[in-house]
């Protein structure tokens, strides 16, 4: 009988071994205590809140420049969060230089910044600085250009109103089709989302609404996340990068608020980018004017930039574009291996 009852006491034993592990992780405080962002890289150019991150190349290839515009909506380490799982750590071991736009973070005193001060200011400044300190450092007179999220939606608008230096574009899990945007897009809708009232009365909106709406739209994903936690309790590198990842998840960034407010009016709510009809500033926003090559990367989980919605670049832009899809969900697609490969693949397609 003795082998029997160790039998049917082993899965209890390890269940107790595993939570001995957890809670002595836990109890540690290892979120607070996560270090993001260790690639190393300085900043070289500033323009309010805003920084351009320059990672050098390492190795002996030099590959082409790469800009990337990351949303303002996060901090921007998702794309370097820990050793081994980091975008530009990969990038620039195979040796290309990167530019990274880090939005920083906006204070009160920005909630009159318009979407226009960043697609039209912002991020054509940080291009241009981009493109002289490649010409000067690695004799390149272009870019490629990839923006994520939010960024990805900048950079296309931003784009098709004034090309400057970029060659060509790739956006990740960037959306275009807003109204295919699964529930989220159901949510934000002009009858529902009373959005001049909340800028009205809270200025930028704020980072823990933002956080909060995200983790509305799959309402499992907190017991997900720990489950998945306990499933893989002794491995010692995981517990680091879920550390890491809560982290980065807890570290949302205020929208500005005049921003926020025609972001939303002309994606959301008209799907504009889609359908026409936005102006900024008097300027036609027409995705139709930009002429570069496209690629449109999309996550297969994707919850928040379904598919279907990154995908609407096909219709909407004038140049080019193909399409393709990686595994993982919209932050989980930036964490594997497949996401570089796929960028140094892009890049070397048609080196100048």
């Amino acid at each position: 009988m003795a082998p029997k009852l160790h039998t049917a006491t082993a899965p209890v034993a390890e269940a107790l071994r595993r939570a001995q592990v957890l809670t002595s992780f836990l109890a540690s405080r290892p979120v607070a205590r996560a270090r993001t962002g260790q690639t190393p890289h300085r900043v070289i150019h500033r323009q309010n809140g805003a920084a351009l991150r320059y990672f050098p190349p390492s190795g002996a290839r030099v590959r082409p420049p790469l800009f990337i515009c990351m949303p303002l909506i996060n901090t921007w380490t998702i794309f370097d969060l820990v050793p081994g799982r980091s975008v530009v750590e990969a990038l620039v071991q195979a040796g290309v230089p990167v530019y990274l736009l880090d939005w920083g973070r906006p204070t009160t005193a920005d909630r009159e910044v318009t979407l226009q001060d960043l697609v039209d200011g912002v991020l054509p400044r940080a291009l241009d600085r981009a493109l002289r300190h490649a010409r000067q450092h690695h004799g390149s007179q272009t870019l490629d250009a990839l923006g994520y999220c939010v960024g990805g939606t900048f950079l296309a608008i931003s784009l098709a109103r004034q090309p400057g230096p970029v060659r060509r574009i790739a956006l990740l899990a960037a959306p275009i089709d807003f109204h295919a945007s699964g529930r989220l897009s159901r949510w934000a809708r002009p009858d529902r989302f009373p959005l001049d009232d909340l800028v009205d009365g809270l200025g930028n909106f704020p980072r823990d609404l933002m956080r909060a709406s995200f983790q509305a739209l799959r309402p499992t994903g907190q017991i997900a996340k720990y489950k998945t936690l306990w499933d893989r309790a002794a491995d010692p590198e995981f517990r680091k990068l879920w550390a890491a990842i809560e982290h980065w998840n807890a570290d949302n960034v205020d929208f500005p608020g005049e921003a926020y407010r025609s972001y939303v009016r002309g994606c959301y709510f008209d799907n504009a980018l889609m359908k026409g009809g936005w102006t900024l500033a008097g300027r036609a926003v027409d995705l139709k004017k930009g002429a570069l090559s496209a690629l449109a990367i999309a996550a297969e989980q994707d919850h928040i930039c379904p598919s279907v919605a990154a995908f609407g670049l096909k219709q909407a832009w004038g140049g080019p574009v193909r399409t393709t899809t990686l595994r993982g969900g919209h932050v989980g697609v930036c964490l594997g291996q497949a996401l570089p490969r796929t960028i140094l693949s892009w890049l070397d397609e048609a080196r100048p």
